[in-house]
């Protein structure tokens, strides 16, 4: 049975589960919503939420661990506790670094009450500022982690 991945019509959460499946060659269906074709869907996920990724008719939700599973699946979860222990801090990184932008995408789609203009410049500016600062550091990190 093919691999099913559920989720809204932006990238976000599901990306990185699409990058892995698409890296190991997996075949699977990318299921896309918008919020209105979603409403209906929420009352059958296991947490009203998505991404939902289902195998063998097994749903699995929440994104990290749909990450952790579909890495250990496809042999990228690391070998050895140290080097799991890593793969994983990569991924809590990823996670932490989405909450951090999640107030702009809110605002995109129209879900930040308070979303205005001023907010979404203060939100881009906080983040260009960031990125900036990290991003050098965190690629050579995250080199020097592939080169494991």
């Amino acid at each position: 049975m093919p691999i099913k991945l559920q989720y809204l019509g932006i990238r976000y959460l599901a990306e990185p589960a699409r990058l892995i499946l698409n890296y190991a060659n997996e075949p699977f269906e990318d299921c896309r919503y918008n919020q209105e074709n979603w409403e209906p869907i929420k009352a059958s996920s296991p947490y009203n939420t998505v991404p939902i990724l289902t195998v063998d008719g097994e749903q699995i939700a929440q994104s990290m661990a749909i990450y952790h599973y579909l890495a250990r699946r496809f042999g990228l979860a690391g070998k050895g506790e140290i080097e799991i222990a890593k793969v994983e801090a990569i991924g809590e990184y990823f996670r932490e670094m989405m909450n951090k932008i999640l107030p702009y995408l809110l605002f995109l789609i129209g879900k930040n009450p308070g979303g205005t203009k001023v907010v979404l410049v203060k939100t881009v500016k906080l983040l260009l500022k960031k990125i900036r600062s990290h991003i050098k550091h965190y690629v050579t990190k995250l080199k020097k982690f592939i080169q494991i």
